[in-house]
């Protein structure tokens, strides 16, 4: 509550410096907004067009249409393990 008041007491130059802070808790959870889209997108587009433009029959189509994205995305997580171990 006192620190409240003090920052109301502050000079509007001074709370806008505290405001823009890189320190800021507050600006945080927005910092890689633009990369979280950029990998949730074509997961949401893969979705939408599994299910709605292209809809299973089977549970086997279902499980080989997914085991296909995983099986290239553990490729991806192995080849960077492997270039991060050859770095070090």
């Amino acid at each position: 509550m006192n620190d409240n008041s003090n920052f109301n007491n502050k000079l509007l130059k001074d709370k806008l410096e505290k405001l823009l802070d890189e320190d800021n808790v507050i600006k945080k959870w927005n910092e890689g907004l633009l990369i979280k889209a950029l990998i949730l997108l074509p997961i949401i587009i893969f979705i939408v067009g599994l299910f709605i433009v292209n809809r299973p029959e089977k549970l086997t189509d279902i499980l080989f249409i997914l085991l296909y994205p995983l099986a290239l995305i553990l490729i991806g997580l192995i080849l960077l393990f492997f270039m991060r171990s050859k770095l070090k």
